[in-house]
């Protein structure tokens, strides 16, 4: 029930921010904002984050900052522990933010 809890405040949009999808670009950075949303009600610094999910700070910050996991790497799992979110509502975020990541150039 709690990680119930947990996993839809990690997919809730703040009040002030609506998602559709005529926003495309705003949906590429979906997990990016539910990352940073969650690590910040949890009173977590950057550099704890990645401490706990057992990476460099860059590379959290390379996160929020709207950079895509591979799935294999599990890095995705690590970041749904550190979170306190489950597993598979991290997996959906990440889902809809690759659907909608701009094509590279």
């Amino acid at each position: 029930m709690i990680n119930e809890y947990m996993s839809r405040q990690f997919v809730s949009a703040p009040k002030h921010q609506a998602l559709s999808a005529g926003q495309p670009a705003d949906l590429g950075l979906f997990l990016a904002s539910c990352i940073r949303r969650r690590r910040e009600e949890l009173g977590l610094s950057i550099e704890r984050a990645a401490q706990l999910t057992g990476i460099e700070p860059t590379q959290w910050l390379a996160l929020e900052a709207g950079w895509m996991p591979n799935l294999e790497s599990g890095l995705l799992e690590a970041i749904a522990g550190t979170l306190e979110v489950s597993f598979p509502c991290v997996l959906f975020v990440a889902d809809v933010s690759s659907a909608f990541q701009p094509l590279p150039v």
